[in-house]
């Protein structure tokens, strides 16, 4: 998960403090060339912790009618470093860049065994006539070889493969990634100020861009022989470019906010959303695209003018939608060079028949340590997944509550917590492609080994019955910033 700060579109705000303005803290602007200050410049370095739980579900079907299965459960740890600095250009008017540091991000995944009581396949019975819990015998993603049998730890280079085969929950964990992924820059501009003008609000626009620096992660599971580096790597090879508005308005102790944005999600040059629409129907390209607000309040309980001192405690509630376009998901991992999804990205040529697909997925349940399973399986014209898949739009929802403390003219403190979670969504929805992309064709139907077919779609997850989704997410973001204003 993306950490929902990093959503949020004043974060470049929670840099920046002015000693000519008293303002919450999402519409502070560094101020230049105004009388007695005549240059600001904010540095500000901050921490963030974030933990991510979601359930993934799977879609079961008899031929007749589709349930929702329990199969897994994702947990996320991420440690973030952001320093920022933040430049008033004028009365205002400011530049700022924050620089996201991701000091380690560990993920791995276990069998969904929280039901109560917990039933596994093995014990169902006129008592129990369903089961509620799920381990090697009844995981859809083991029946498929999504996932190898006796699971896979990244953290391993030496055995892989024989870290989960006794009778505990964990089977999957991923390596742990540290580095870069988006430089965020931009300028934001005070239309208004409460504090030039008393009786009209604070507000303040932005515009902004985030550039991908850090190369795309990736993930190969040949790590005996060899340790990809984008194994460790956390960059998306995305770029976003947004707007967003911020208001305020100090009565008394309250001083009230809103907040809105939009950010449009771009490939970058060096990226794994492929385009391979040359080849086939290809229906999303794009990463997901985001819209959202937040809402809320300071409450001011301690304030000295004189001294630029201040206590403040922040409540906000926040709301965003995630749409149009693929991602890396909670399981991206797990299907990311998997077996069981190697296809063709060139759907027309006919390679990499289904018959070849279940060679090759036999082949690699018996060899697991056996990198080179395309080829020694004998198949031909199969290419790897690279785990990336359409998603459905969904919204998350959230609350905040921190501290924000001017320690001094010079000296800010802000500390507190995030809460977030997200509407359950299908995590691999890739249609089948696009029926008249071929003239001739039949307009009702797309037809296989044709250009009319999705070169990104991968039917064992794709297909309705099978496809993946997440619900029950939650993420708990704790944060800490200091800012030096000078």
């Amino acid at each position: 998960m993306r950490k929902v700060c990093g959503l949020l579109p004043a974060l470049g705000l929670f840099f920046g403090i002015s000693q000519t303005a008293s303002a919450a803290e999402t519409t502070r602007v560094a101020s230049s060339f105004d009388e007695g200050n005549p240059f600001d410049l904010h540095f500000g370095v901050g921490y963030d912790y974030e933990y991510k739980k979601a359930a993934i579900l799977r879609e079961w079907s008899d031929g007749q009618t589709n349930w929702i299965a329990r199969d897994l459960l994702y947990r996320q740890q991420r440690h973030t470093v952001m320093p920022s600095l933040e430049i008033g250009l004028y009365k205002d008017i400011a530049i700022y860049a924050n620089l996201p540091i991701v000091v380690s991000d560990a993920r791995s995944y276990s069998f969904d065994q929280e039901a109560d009581p917990c039933v596994y396949s093995d014990q169902v019975n006129a008592t129990n006539p369903v089961a509620t819990c799920v381990n090697r015998l009844n995981s859809t993603s083991i029946r498929d070889g999504i996932i190898p049998r006796d699971g896979f730890d990244g953290t391993n280079t030496s055995d892989p493969y024989g870290a989960f085969s006794g009778s505990e929950s964990d089977i999957f964990r991923g390596p742990v990634r540290r580095g870069f992924d988006q430089v965020h820059v931009g300028l934001k501009i005070g239309i208004l100020s409460q504090q030039r003008l008393s009786h009209m609000p604070h507000w303040v626009i932005g515009l902004e861009g985030r550039f991908a620096v850090g190369k795309p992660m990736t993930f190969s599971r040949d790590i005996i022989n060899n340790d990809p580096a984008g194994n460790h790597r956390v960059g998306r090879g995305v770029h976003e470019l947004g707007l967003w508005t911020a208001l305020s308005h100090r009565y008394r102790f309250l001083d009230p906010f809103f907040t809105a944005y939009w950010y449009q999600g771009v490939r970058a040059g060096n990226t794994e959303f492929r385009n391979l629409s040359a080849f086939g129907a290809q229906t999303k390209v794009n990463p997901q695209s985001m819209v959202g607000v937040s809402f809320g309040t300071e409450i001011v309980p301690f304030e000295r003018k004189a001294k630029s001192q201040k206590f403040a405690l922040e409540l906000r509630g926040l709301a965003m939608l995630r749409y149009g376009g693929r991602g890396y998901s909670e399981a991206w991992e797990l299907l990311s060079d998997s077996p069981a999804l190697v296809g063709t990205n060139d759907p027309a040529t006919g390679q990499c028949s289904q018959s070849q697909i279940t060679q090759v997925v036999q082949y690699a349940k018996s060899n697991p340590e056996d990198s080179d399973y395309i080829n020694n399986s004998g198949a031909t014209g199969c290419v790897r997944f690279n785990g990336i898949t359409d998603i459905q739009d969904f919204a998350t929802f959230g609350f905040r509550g921190g501290i924000n403390a001017n320690l001094s003219k010079t000296a800010t403190l802000q500390l507190g917590v995030n809460a977030t979670t997200d509407t359950r969504h299908f995590i691999s929805s890739a249609s089948r492609g696009d029926a008249d992309a071929v003239q001739g064709g039949d307009p009702e139907r797309v037809d296989p080994g044709t250009a009319e077919v999705n070169p990104v779609r991968r039917d064992v997850i794709d297909n309705v019955g099978r496809r993946y989704m997440v619900d029950d997410v939650w993420s708990l973001t704790g944060y800490f910033r200091f800012l030096l204003t000078f």
